[in-house]
């Protein structure tokens, strides 16, 4: 039988949060010893960290712990982006198998860290084999990361989220165990009697109905359905937008369709990308993506409405996965971009989850970027929140 518990803390001093997040999560427990455990803090305990590791292994009583910073923590039905926090989850099963690993970057943007996890992990080909990821995002390039691991784990699914510091560009830390690692990627491989759902939720609607591209170069989006793809772009903007330049360049993006050729968007089912300039000049959109002429593309609007909805259909899936599958624990990767930064205020995201989910033991921290499965292909998402749903497979205790 699956146990679990969520703890968090926002205890300055590295050592009593430990002992206070780790403590709380081990009251879920009912006395069992955790399996493994992890852990999520933010950049004020950067510092202390190797005695925040040092008192959390002592104070669960398990080696086995892997984690990372984010530019905030998400436990207890709390979202805390500003100050000190920690958040820990704690799980006991004889028949849930985790691995911890940490694997540091060779200067090649995360492709060998990828293709070294692969090979320690190739034996997880089990159907139910799920790898979780928390990589450096300014050393260790999330799709980077993918391809390597896909050498060797291609049909196994991975999910979690880019880890973060505070400010933006401030170093972030990674670790399993008491090793503590930056520019790589830590997580854990979870195997056995295991059972899993994953869900994304975007934080982005379409703008109205996929888009041919007919001229592109690598990059650079020339034209869509053989017009001038910023004159198209102009038409599909909100008349609100087209008033408020400065409001449009925060709040509009591309989507790509997930495979080649597809035509028809389903609902959630898109990887939205950035826009890095649009030059009316020369009339070319600059994307963070390479697009191919013949591939399909969304204009995307960035809204707290939209979010909020959306983040509420998914779970409405997700309670139904809870009744069958018997979910005994979540974890959730939030883009640093929603949160107070999307909706004004704190906590949104977290209160709909406990709505949803009450009494579920669910730790989160917001990033960089997310990660997860889309029709058996692991992908790089931006702006969306991923919610890992974890229970057992049915059978003698």
């Amino acid at each position: 039988m699956i146990r679990a518990g969520v703890g968090l803390s926002t205890e300055r001093d590295a050592v009593r949060a430990a002992l206070e997040a780790g403590r709380r999560a081990l009251s879920a427990l009912d006395g069992a010893p955790p399996s493994w455990c992890v852990a999520f803090a933010n950049s004020d305990h950067a510092a202390a960290l190797p005695a925040l590791l040092e008192t959390l292994t002592q104070v669960t009583g398990t080696p086995y712990l892997a984690g990372c910073s984010g530019a905030g923590v998400i436990a207890e039905g709390r979202e805390v982006e500003r100050g000190p926090a920690l958040g820990v989850l704690a799980v006991a099963s004889d028949r849930l198998q985790a691995t911890p690993f940490l694997f540091h970057d060779e200067g090649d943007g995360g492709f060998a860290a990828g293709l070294r996890l692969g090979q320690r992990l190739q034996a997880s080909r089990g159907r139910n084999d799920l790898v979780l990821v928390w990589p450096d995002p300014l050393h260790v390039r999330p799709d980077r990361l993918l391809q390597g691991m896909g050498t060797h784990l291609e049909q196994v699914p991975v999910a979690g989220g880019a880890a973060a510091g505070h400010p933006m560009e401030a170093p972030t830390f990674q670790f399993s165990g008491t090793e503590i690692g930056t520019a790589s990627v830590a997580g854990l491989r979870l195997g056995g009697a295991l059972r899993h759902a994953v869900a994304v939720s975007q934080g982005c609607r379409p703008l109205g109905e996929p888009l041919r591209v007919t001229r592109a170069h690598q990059n650079l989006v020339f034209e869509v359905e053989d017009r001038p793809v910023l004159e198209v772009l102009r038409d599909r903007l909100p008349e609100s937008l087209g008033e408020d330049p400065a409001a449009a360049a925060e709040s509009l993006f591309v989507a790509l369709l997930p495979e080649a050729g597809e035509v028809a968007v389903r609902p959630g089912e898109y990887l939205v990308r950035n826009i890095l300039e649009a030059d009316s000049d020369t009339g070319v959109l600059a994307i963070s993506e390479h697009v191919e002429e013949g591939q399909y593309l969304l204009f995307a609007l960035r809204e707290p409405a939209a979010a909020r909805h959306e983040l509420g259909r998914v779970l409405a899936s997700a309670v139904a996965e809870r009744r069958a599958r018997d979910i005994r624990f979540g974890l959730y990767f939030n883009c640093r971009a929603r949160g107070r930064a999307l909706y004004g205020t704190p906590g949104v995201d977290a209160a709909i989850l406990s709505r949803a989910l009450p009494g579920l033991p669910i730790l989160g921290f917001f990033g960089n970027a997310e990660i997860a499965p889309l029709r058996g292909t692991n992908h790089l998402f931006t702006y969306t929140g991923v919610l890992v749903l974890v229970g057992e497979e049915p059978g003698d205790a």
